[in-house]
């Protein structure tokens, strides 16, 4: 799994989760410890490939989305890769 393979993650909101936890397969979280570094986001190994998100970070991470999204100028951000 290469730091590519990250922007292609589909996290999947789970309310049941305490707040700023992330559940993910081990090599996942290995490259998101790499990639992150120190975190206060609580990091939990998962026995299924989802990522689980608690619903603090699903939403704090569409905030990002949205900031880091291109201008539109008419062009479908789905026809962008």
């Amino acid at each position: 799994m290469s730091l590519s393979d990250l922007a292609c993650l589909d996290l999947q909101e789970c309310s049941d989760l305490p707040k700023n936890t992330l559940v993910a397969p081990l090599p996942l979280l290995r490259e998101l410890r790499c990639a992150l570094g120190m975190t206060t986001i609580n990091l939990m190994l998962g026995t299924q490939p989802e990522v689980l998100v608690s619903s603090d970070l699903y939403e704090a991470f569409h905030v990002w989305e949205e900031d880091q999204a291109p201008e539109s100028d008419g062009i479908d951000p789905s026809q962008l890769n």
